[in-house]
């Protein structure tokens, strides 16, 4: 692969990470379910942890699939699948639109998971150019989610004149990311391989390799709290939105500063990581989302709904800072089915979690849920962290 090739691949992976999701439906997407889909709160969980649920099926076969087959593919025919998914999003009229619409997407963003970071990575170790990992990858991010922010302030206009408008602009945007995704170009990893053996080998070799590595399991674990946790909380925002009266329109405001945040947190990840000593890194994820949310139920008035800003500086810094780590340590014969593995176990703990949080929303109120929440996540968290110094001072 030479530098032009190389050079292509990175400015097709930037326009494929500012387009891969939806960019006007983020500040409605629970009020939306609730009010066009007619779906309760706890019902809205349940959906969530039965869609994460197929991707636990999903995500590793997935990963040996873009492993033998190439990484282009997979991560195309996925990102074409979120364009129907998008659609039936659109014209749900029930609750069994939105699960059909949910379980289209699980399928294709297993097909992306793992598969999308393991090609920027060959890509870069292809031109020599590895160690820029995060600093590529963060900047991709940010400018995501600066574009999230920029559109996030028109969402909630455009809700007020119709809650489906923000989804139809969305599919043109997703239909020009299946043509880039399309272009780009396999990076070399030796011969391809293909056939149920050598597919089954890949798993099996792969799931070995981190069932073994104390410091990826451990890595992988924390990545699972964070990723639990940030998505149950983010399905509450809509909710507690309304349960302080926060008007509509100032919906894509908040999300705004939300997008701006974790987008500055994703640009200045590479430098910030060089400058904060990883433990404390570690800490202060953990602290940037228990808190808050221990605050926003116990106390429940407006001004807290700004708190949900600190979550999204986890938002940005996690995923370049975690990705590089896990990178750093695999190889690129079985990198997107690890990867996927990784993808595999946050997934269940979702399905897990998500699904006993909609449950618990039957029997007690959501601040009550929240608060039981905060306080879990500062146990876990706490046992982490007093794990971490055994962990990475034992050699893995």
């Amino acid at each position: 692969m030479n530098q032009k090739e190389v050079k292509r691949n990175l400015r097709l992976y930037f326009w494929f990470q500012v387009l891969r999701e939806p960019l006007f439906w983020g500040p409605i997407l629970i009020l939306y379910l609730q009010n066009v889909a007619k779906m309760s709160l706890g019902g809205i969980y349940l959906m969530e942890a039965a869609a994460v649920a197929v991707m636990v099926f999903l995500d590793v076969p997935t990963g040996a699939l873009a492993d033998l087959i190439g990484r282009r593919k997979t991560v195309f025919w996925g990102t074409f699948l979120l364009i129907f998914d998008t659609l039936f999003f659109a014209l749900a009229e029930s609750p069994a639109w939105a699960w059909t619409a949910d379980m289209v997407w699980a399928v294709g963003a297993a097909l992306v998971s793992g598969a999308d970071s393991s090609l920027l990575y060959d890509t870069l170790k292809a031109g020599g150019q590895a160690h820029k990992f995060k600093l590529v990858e963060g900047r991709a991010m940010a400018a995501r989610l600066i574009t999230l922010a920029f559109t996030s302030l028109l969402v909630g206009y455009l809700a007020k004149i119709n809650l489906r408008l923000p989804l139809y602009l969305s599919l043109p945007f997703l239909a020009v990311n299946a043509i880039v995704t399309y272009n780009f170009l396999e990076p070399p990893r030796g011969e391809l391989h293909y056939g149920w053996k050598k597919f089954l080998d890949t798993m099996k070799l792969s799931i070995l390799f981190v069932a073994n590595n104390r410091k990826i399991k451990w890595i992988i674990g924390y990545v699972v709290t964070i990723s639990v946790v940030s998505k149950i909380w983010f399905f509450s925002y809509n909710p507690y939105f309304e349960l302080v009266s926060l008007p509509l329109e100032y919906y894509g405001w908040l999300f705004f500063g939300m997008n701006v945040i974790a987008a500055a947190a994703s640009f200045w990840s590479d430098r910030i990581s060089k400058w904060l000593p990883e433990g404390l890194s570690l800490v202060l994820m953990i602290a940037l989302l228990a808190l808050p949310i221990i605050a926003m139920a116990s106390w429940i008035v407006m001004p807290m709904v700004m708190l949900v800003l600190l979550q999204n500086m986890v938002r940005g810094y996690l995923g370049p800072f975690i990705s590089h780590f896990l990178h750093d340590h695999l190889s690129s014969e079985r990198r997107a089915t690890m990867m996927s593995i990784k993808s595999t176990a946050c997934n269940l703990g979702q399905f897990v979690f998500m699904g006993a949080f909609g449950l618990t929303l039957g029997a007690l109120p959501l601040t009550t849920s929240m608060l039981m929440l905060g306080i879990g996540t500062l146990v876990i968290g706490f046992y982490l962290l007093a794990t971490y110094k055994n962990v990475f001072g034992a050699g893995g």
